[in-house]
């Protein structure tokens, strides 16, 4: 079960990433349409984070619930 858990953390460490490349990107043009697509892009991730973490927390829930069951 840790295993869910490690790879929900590894997957927020990945959109973390991206946003930082997509807005990296955003800072490197001028044209104010690429600009705009990359910054949705960084956006797009941002809620990807926010849905991870909520699964997360969840699972992280269901799991120490099962725990003190078994205890």
């Amino acid at each position: 079960m840790q295993q869910i858990l490690d790879g929900i953390l590894a997957a927020i460490e990945d959109e973390i990433r991206a946003q930082k490349h997509y807005q990296m990107l955003a800072d490197k043009t001028d044209d104010p349409k690429v600009k705009k697509f990359f910054e949705q892009l960084k956006i797009d991730e941002e809620n990807h984070e926010k849905v991870l973490r909520m699964r997360y927390e969840a699972f992280a829930k269901i799991l120490e619930t099962e725990k003190k069951e078994s205890e």
